[in-house]
């Protein structure tokens, strides 16, 4: 039986498109992490002004919807930045036994928690949205829109930590040294 297997260098030549299409994606969640961050500081300055200054003033002047969208923006924050994380192997490990075992073994350690983490990221991307359902049918008390656009963070953050997860597992294949995020440097 002849099964048709693409040469090597095709493979990494894939591996490859896959992680620059991965990373382009990643410019775009630095991007919107970046503007996150400005918006939180822009929306608290103002909640500050209109609670504390405007009153020194004389003003009496109230605006609820700026606290409760920098908290949901604060969440979608949260998610989006683990998955930047995941993608340059930031998340928190302990590396105690892969350091105490020869490198092959360390390698095909990493590679195995890795996977396993991949796993729990689409299992966690599954029943995020499924908890994202729950929420489609209540409301934010000063915004009035559905908590459905809040919930839904958590699988948008699992799914892009699963496909960066993918990236790093495709980049230990690809390298010859078989883990490209050994240990990231101080």
């Amino acid at each position: 039986m002849n099964t048709y297997s693409p040469p090597r260098g095709l493979r990494i030549n894939m591996n490859a498109a896959v992680i620059w299409v991965v990373d382009g994606f990643n410019r775009i969640v630095h991007a919107l992490l970046a503007f996150g961050l400005l918006l939180m500081v822009v929306l608290i300055s103002v909640q500050i002004g209109v609670r504390f200054i405007l009153p020194m003033l004389g003003v009496s002047a109230s605006l609820p919807w700026t606290e409760e969208l920098a908290r949901y923006v604060m969440v979608w924050l949260v998610f989006l930045g683990g998955a930047a994380a995941a993608r340059h192997g930031l998340l928190i490990a302990v590396l105690a036994l892969v350091d105490a075992v020869p490198p092959p073994a360390a390698r095909v350690m990493k590679f195995l928690s890795l996977l396993i983490l991949m796993g729990f990221f689409v299992t966690m991307a599954w029943y995020g949205y499924i908890w994202s359902q729950f929420g489609a049918n209540e409301t934010s008390p000063a915004m009035t829109i559905s908590k459905f656009w809040l919930y839904l963070s958590m699988p948008v953050g699992f799914a892009i930590s699963a496909i960066n997860v993918l990236a790093v597992l495709l980049e230990s294949i690809s390298s010859p040294s078989g883990m490209s995020h050994d240990r990231p440097q101080p």
